[in-house]
């Protein structure tokens, strides 16, 4: 029996950006970045709070652009603390006031692994992280190295940085969800590029995954399978959306022209911290803002060793992809960024 690409209204269906509570009805949202659209959002639903919280992410983010790599986290950092606090407002979640993560430096050595992140039990962070269905992390603490690691718009730079670091990430191409003519059964599907195929690869994309050649192509599909019915379009939509949240624990994007997906490989050590990057990016920053804070010439002399380089594009990028995925769960909408010109 022939397979057949999953529609919606017609439309083949793909993966979404929103983890939560993704609207796979609606039309993908083109725009350089969310702030406009959100804004206007927030305020024909009539979230005053969440609008308040979402203008101040914007203040925030904007002083960043025009501030040094020493500087910014400070102000990136209050972005995204207002950002989550939009998201959680307009969710109706209650949290404490508080940030819910700390931090500390051990050692002497300017390192990353020397940088120390402390989650917490209460606050926005583990707020965040109940929304988003993750663990909190309370007690627990990782290094800055743990986090990045596992930051996939970064995990080039991490790589080249650390040599013969293991690389975490399995680029996708031609994602999508697969119905068998004939059936309710369904599932996700896409190539992988014959680049990243070794001997590997098989048991890295263990468990929940499995790799096939299909006429010379390297595919992966997920086993298990999900009930779609054309006939029960509502009970079908609910399964998807289960379906969908799982795998999303294992396929993470890079918000960018036409958005990026990749497979987060199963090696040792990639369970340490099981946690969405929206998370991971608020938990570095913190830390960074408070070595920008409070004590820049420690901050200072982590540009002058070979993480410099990692540390600046963590620093320069995390912006961006915080805000357009705190844009996608607020709205439940998939926000792309045109091509450049």
């Amino acid at each position: 029996m022939p397979n057949h690409r999953l529609k919606i209204a017609g439309k083949s269906v793909n993966l979404h950006g929103a983890l939560v509570d993704p609207n796979f009805r609606a039309p993908r949202v083109l725009c350089n970045d969310p702030w406009d659209f959100v804004s206007l959002w927030l305020k024909r639903e009539h979230k005053d709070e969440a609008s308040f919280y979402w203008e101040q992410a914007r203040y925030f983010y904007d002083a960043t652009k025009s501030l040094p790599d020493m500087s910014s986290p400070l102000t990136s950092y209050y972005c995204f603390l207002n950002a989550a606090k939009a998201l959680l407002t307009a969710s109706g979640q209650n949290f404490k006031e508080n940030h819910g993560v700390g931090g500390r430096t051990k050692g002497n050595r300017r390192a990353l692994d020397n940088e120390v992140v402390d989650f917490q039990g209460g606050g926005i962070l583990p707020a965040l992280c109940k929304f988003l269905g993750e663990p909190d992390n309370a007690g627990k603490d990782f290094t800055l190295k743990d986090l990045f690691w596992q930051i996939p718009f970064i995990h080039r730079a991490f790589c080249l940085t650390y040599k013969g670091s293991t690389e975490l990430f399995i680029p996708l191409v031609k994602t999508r969800f697969m119905r068998k003519d004939g059936s309710k059964e369904a599932w996700f599907q896409s190539e992988i590029d014959k680049r990243y195929i070794s001997s590997h690869t098989k048991d890295n994309v263990r468990p929940g995954f499995e790799l096939f050649e299909n006429n010379g192509t390297y595919e992966i599909r997920r086993k298990r399978r999900f009930k779609w019915s054309g006939r029960d379009i509502e009970d079908s939509l609910r399964n998807f959306e289960i379906y969908h949240k799982q795998i999303r624990r294992r396929i993470v994007p890079i918000y960018a022209s036409g958005n990026r997906w990749y497979l987060k490989k199963s090696v040792k050590g990639h369970d340490k911290i099981m946690n969405s990057q929206l998370v991971l990016i608020f938990a570095a920053m913190h830390r960074l803002s408070e070595l920008s804070r409070y004590d820049p010439i420690l901050f200072g002399g982590h540009f002058k060793v070979n993480h410099n380089w990692l540390l600046s594009e963590f620093i320069k990028s995390a912006p961006n992809q915080f805000v357009y995925g705190v844009a996608s769960e607020i709205t439940g909408l998939e926000f792309i960024k045109p091509d450049a010109f």
